[in-house]
């Protein structure tokens, strides 16, 4: 019996990351290539928008200047996909733990969604967060965002 219920389920589970990525979209898929490519690196100059700049390029995807990253849509309503743009506008995450607050303040920031968890939870890959001007990936809690606006993006093919 034991056998059974650890085959079912890897079988369950085997599906479940097949599916996964089977369903993200191609021009997403290589956006992460890029990322995946980079990572601890250094992109362009080092601004957060390099990074988005240099993986839609790769991707072969289409975006406006200067932060029109894709198609919108409203992440509260439709599904968060890795490969995503976030473009952030005067944002405030504050995260508690025990008694102890840390506040993050960003005025305008852009990151690329490296992953998505459950509730609410997602790793982004982002450059030039706390001066560091490399791409690093960080697990956001959307439920931490206190003010400001979270636009994420679609990628589009050419």
């Amino acid at each position: 019996m034991k056998s059974f219920i650890l085959l079912a389920f890897s079988s369950l589970l085997f599906s479940f990351v097949f599916y996964k990525k089977a369903t993200l979209p191609p021009t997403n898929e290589k956006v992460l290539e890029y990322v995946n490519s980079v990572l601890g690196k250094k992109v362009g100059a080092g601004e957060c928008w390099d990074l988005a700049n240099e993986a839609l390029t790769h991707a072969h995807a289409k975006w406006t200047f200067p932060t029109t990253f894709g198609k919108p849509y409203n992440y509260k309503k439709d599904t968060i996909l890795p490969g995503d743009v976030i473009q952030l506008s005067d944002v405030t995450i504050e995260t508690r733990s025990g008694n102890s607050i840390s506040r993050i303040t960003m005025a305008k920031h852009t990151a690329i969604v490296y992953s998505v968890g459950t509730e609410g939870k997602i790793k982004v890959a982002e450059q030039n967060f706390n001066n560091l001007k490399k791409i690093v990936i960080n697990e956001w809690d959307l439920d931490d965002v206190k003010k400001g606006k979270l636009q994420f993006y679609r990628p589009q093919p050419l």
